[in-house]
């Protein structure tokens, strides 16, 4: 999450939900658009998921964080058949970090 006002993440209840997925199901995102680090998140990452989503190509995509160097984000595709293969753990509460 990226907020410029961390008020914004206090006095909220916050639930994170557990998701384990085989590798094999993941795609790797390949020719991101060329703004893709811009914020705010510009149209092209938009259109980019969308077509994703769409194309139904796999049920997770592994994305490179635009906030940690080598890190990745994992978006999720209810859309996809095997998309049953997640198994989907109870949601868990969770807590900010007031020192974000």
């Amino acid at each position: 999450m990226h907020a410029e006002d961390t008020r914004l993440l206090a006095g909220v209840k916050w639930m994170m939900i557990p998701v384990a997925i085989d590798e094999r199901l993941i795609e790797i995102a390949q020719h991101l658009p060329d703004d893709w680090r811009q914020l705010p998140a510009p149209a092209s990452t938009r259109e980019f998921g969308n077509r994703w989503v769409m194309q139904a190509r796999s049920p997770g995509l592994q994305v490179p964080s635009i906030v940690v160097d080598g890190q990745f984000n994992y978006v999720l595709n209810p859309r996809h058949a095997d998309f049953r293969q997640l198994k989907i753990g109870a949601p868990v509460s969770f807590s900010f970090d007031p020192r974000l």
